[in-house]
């Protein structure tokens, strides 16, 4: 059961053009945004990518990134959200976001965006899940692809799981956050589990320069 109903609501304003990243480290009532861009995959889609750390003294859950484009003169274009991609987050612990923006015609118009979250306290959440990144290639075909391994460590089935990885450049900016099930999905108590996550965004895929890795469960 969810406790203690917060009510707050984060907020950042960014001056942004594409690819062009907030100040690092910035917090904001307890929640520190470690990095976030606008990016445009290779189908013209835009994208607000980001990672966030949990620096609140409690566990939050349904943590939800709202982000609001806006044009030069900053009128707003649009309203978009999406779930953050680790969910509870205990205390310390950082997780990636991607909010998708799915009208292009607001591509050429976006100067300006916001970013905010809203959240709910929640109880301790144990993941304890033991990630081994094996090989990362990029093939002919212009994907890349990062296999590895996965750890259950707990005494119960890691029901869901998932392995998100953040992607970096050679300059350290976040281009990409892409996601895949375990295998098997349902991770029985100490056993282990293989993942490949493909990167299927050819533009990204030859950017790669280094990537994080991180679990989810449910």
């Amino acid at each position: 059961m969810l406790e203690n109903l917060c009510c707050l609501i984060l907020s950042v304003a960014v001056i942004c053009s594409i690819s062009v990243a907030l100040a690092n480290d910035e917090s904001v009532f307890g929640l520190k945004l470690i990095q976030t861009h606008l990016t445009e995959d290779q189908n013209k889609f835009h994208h607000i990518i980001g990672l966030a750390q949990n620096d609140l003294n409690m566990t939050l859950d349904k943590i939800f990134v709202h982000a609001i484009i806006l044009d030069e003169s900053n009128t707003i274009l649009g309203n978009y959200s999406n779930q953050v991609e680790v969910h509870p987050l205990n205390p310390s612990e950082e997780t990636p976001f991607d909010v998708l923006i799915y009208d292009k015609n607001h591509n050429s118009l976006i100067k300006n965006y916001t970013v905010d979250f809203t959240y709910e306290e929640a109880k301790t959440n144990k993941r304890d899940l033991e990630i081994h990144s094996i090989s990362s290639k990029l093939d002919v075909t212009g994907f890349y692809y990062i296999s590895g391994r996965i750890i259950n460590n707990m005494n119960s089935i890691s029901n869901s799981t998932t392995i998100i990885a953040a992607l970096n450049d050679k300059n350290g900016d976040l281009i990409g956050i892409w996601k895949a099930q375990s295998e098997p999905y349902n991770i029985p108590p100490f056993s282990t589990a293989s993942f490949t996550i493909p990167v299927t965004d050819r533009i990204q895929g030859s950017n790669i320069n280094n990537y994080t890795l991180y679990s989810n469960n449910s």
